[in-house]
């Protein structure tokens, strides 16, 4: 998919800019203001697999070239996906020889008088190896909403010192403001009572075992907090909306403005209008080039957690499927229990990944304005 966006930006900016010199050397000269250090040594840190570092990424989709010697094959796709669906095909394995020990367990106990204690200790058994399982997973959640939190903040200063210098102020001032709506409110309140409560439902679901006395309150909880989760995302998405319309129409009519006192200077007005067109076009240029760099760079180092948290929901939900022909519903509505959780978990990684990327969004949108 990178690849692919590369190549159509490739195909699209011939036809954008004129085919000049002084573009070229625009475009190098705005290039050389922006600073992207940072991006690079955070991205080594947090993930080191990638075709080419964030500053000669820019710099490629800037300059149009294409430098990537090879494109998308299996072999990338393999080395991926195979090591998160090695560990949860271990997961069905490991949770099916449990469903298998409860069946023979529960067989074995009908005929003596220690049925009822076996069961207690078979249902105690799963319900920490499940919970352990799950907890593994509710921390890789956290610490990768944390990752994502401390991306969209890297993310800002090279973005607002370039919309600053290029005189897109009202752009600059939105990105601070959503990022600290995003760190102050939203992440916080996911952090502190959606994953809270989707943990202490999926934990009163898990402990249950199928009895009916406490799973509809893990239920509730579980609803209750994919409530909050939608609130969240309705409200930042509103008043993110409304903010960037704002400011782009504000950045659109000062270029605007530009423009025409350019154009209207006799004599060399005409010149100077298409200076100032082709000088524009350079700062959207390297603007969105900032932008599409900021958003692969949050994507790239959160999808490996969310892969994994999703293939574990796949694992619980396949052993839940399989196991129900052998120990009967209890196990298998533990399975979906946990689940259950687990889908939660994965809504609130998308949540803090899309609103990130809310967050850069309004630095594309300026172009459409002027």
């Amino acid at each position: 998919m990178r690849r692919l966006l590369i190549l159509g930006l490739i195909l699209l900016l011939p036809a954008m800019l004129p085919d000049q010199e002084e573009t070229r050397e625009g475009i190098e000269a705005l290039l050389e203001t922006v600073d992207l250090s940072e991006w690079d040594d955070w991205f080594r840190k947090e993930n080191g697999e990638w075709t080419s570092l964030p500053s000669e990424y820019v710099y490629e989709l800037c300059m149009t070239e294409h430098t990537f010697a090879s494109g998308l094959t299996l072999d990338m796709l393999k080395a991926r996906l195979l090591p998160s669906a090695r560990t949860a095909a271990v997961k069905i394995m490991m949770l099916l020889g449990l469903a298998m020990i409860g069946t023979l367990a529960q067989s074995l106990s009908e005929a003596q008088s220690v049925g009822e204690t076996t069961r207690i200790a078979f249902r105690i058994c799963v319900s920490c190896t499940v919970i352990g399982l799950v907890f593994t997973e509710i921390r890789s959640a956290l610490t990768a909403i944390n990752t994502v939190s401390q991306t969209g903040e890297l993310l800002l200063p090279p973005i607002i010192g370039f919309l600053t210098i290029a005189g897109m102020e009202n752009t600059a001032l939105l990105l601070s403001a959503t990022r600290s709506l995003i760190a102050d409110t939203a992440l916080r309140l996911i952090t502190a009572c959606v994953i809270p409560l989707a943990a202490a439902g999926g934990v009163l679901s898990i402990v249950d075992m199928g009895t009916e006395r406490i799973a509809p309150i893990g239920k509730l909880l579980h609803r209750a907090a994919k409530w909050i989760l939608g609130s969240i995302c309705s409200l930042f998405l509103i008043v993110t909306a409304v903010r960037s319309v704002t400011a782009g129409s504000a950045d659109g009519l000062l270029m605007r403005t530009t423009r025409f006192a350019a154009g209207s200077i006799p004599s060399v007005g005409s010149l100077l209008s298409e200076s100032v067109d082709i000088a524009f076009q350079c700062l959207l240029l390297v603007k969105n080039a900032l932008g599409i760099t900021g958003c692969i760079l949050v994507v790239s180092i959160a999808l490996k957690p969310v892969i994994s948290v999703w293939m574990t929901r796949n694992a619980l939900r396949v052993s839940a499927l399989l196991s129900e022909s052998l120990t009967g519903k209890p196990y298998a509505e533990l399975l979906r229990a946990a689940g259950d959780l687990l889908h939660i978990l994965i809504l609130s990684e998308l949540a803090a990944i899309g609103m990130t990327l809310m967050m850069i969004a309004p630095v594309f949108g300026i172009g459409s304005y002027v």
